[in-house]
C-alpha cells in the first residue's frame, strides 16, 4: 500500500436567497499533525436557500508520514493496527464568489475516520 485515497463531503448550508460558486483554495489534509497534502475539487455553483454538499478528494503518498515518523516506525504501526479510526484535520480556505465579488471561509475541522 503506497497512497491512501481520500473522499469527503463538505456539507454547507445558504440560507441567504444570493446564490453563487464555492472554489477550493488549499485545504491541507494532517493526520497525526503531519501535513500530507491537498484536497481539491472542482468549482461548485452554491443554491439560495438550501444545504448542499461538495465533494472533495485527494490521494496522498504513504512514505510522507513514514518519512516524517521513521524513528518511531514500529510504534507507528502497532498505532495502527490497535485504533479503529485515525483522526483527520482539514485545514484551509474556501472561496465564495458572485460576480466579481469574493469572500474566503476558513475551514477548519477535525473529523475521526473509521479504518475499513
Amino acid at each position: 500500500m503506497r497512497n491512501v485515497s481520500i473522499q469527503a463531503d463538505a456539507v454547507f448550508d445558504n440560507p441567504n436567497n444570493l446564490s453563487g460558486k464555492l472554489s477550493i483554495d488549499d485545504i491541507h489534509v494532517f493526520v497525526d499533525n503531519i501535513d500530507i497534502g491537498t484536497i481539491s475539487s472542482q468549482e461548485f455553483d452554491v443554491p439560495s436557500k438550501k444545504e448542499f454538499t461538495i465533494p472533495l478528494e485527494g490521494t496522498f503518498s504513504l512514505s510522507k508520514i513514514y518519512n516524517e515518523n521513521k524513528n518511531n516506525l514500529l510504534g507507528n504501526v502497532l498505532k495502527m493496527v490497535q485504533t479503529d479510526s485515525l483522526l483527520i484535520h482539514y485545514k484551509g480556505n474556501i472561496r465564495y464568489h458572485l460576480g466579481s465579488f469574493s469572500y474566503p471561509y476558513k475551514i477548519d475541522k477535525e473529523q475521526k475516520v473509521p479504518l475499513k
